[in-house]
């Protein structure tokens, strides 16, 4: 369930991602038909100097909050299986017991290494 979740979500950034780029493209491409066609609304050149400016800087900041949109949607959109994940918990693995008799009879330790089952232990007395 973890894996779905984790997976859709990276989905969804990836989907995100493509809108945020094409968004970025579009505001990118607009600006700089803005920014070189200044001269268009005025023809004194310190109005249009302004206005170049003035739209370069909008692109600009425009550019900069489409990225930081973007981040911050993505860390939204990874947030939810993260925390889905804690209330979920983490899945107990299978611990069947351990058929002891089993492997002394076939001489191999529990990890199915060939060794050989020790001796049992003698009792020494002093006498």
């Amino acid at each position: 369930m973890r894996r779905l979740l984790w997976v859709l979500a990276w989905i969804s950034v990836a989907i995100w991602s493509l809108f945020a780029w094409g968004a970025y493209g579009l505001f990118d491409l607009f600006g700089g038909v803005a920014v070189r066609n200044a001269d268009m609304v005025t023809n004194h050149p310190e109005s249009v100097e302004w206005l170049a400016w003035a739209l370069a800087v909008i692109r600009s900041l425009g550019l900069t909050a489409i990225v930081v949109v973007w981040a911050a949607i993505s860390l939204m959109i990874l947030a939810v299986p993260a925390v889905l994940g804690l209330f979920l918990g983490r899945p107990e693995p299978d611990r069947s017991p351990i058929d002891w008799d089993a492997h002394r009879r076939h001489g191999t330790g529990p990890n199915g290494a060939g060794t050989r089952p020790a001796e049992p232990v003698r009792r020494i007395e002093r006498r």
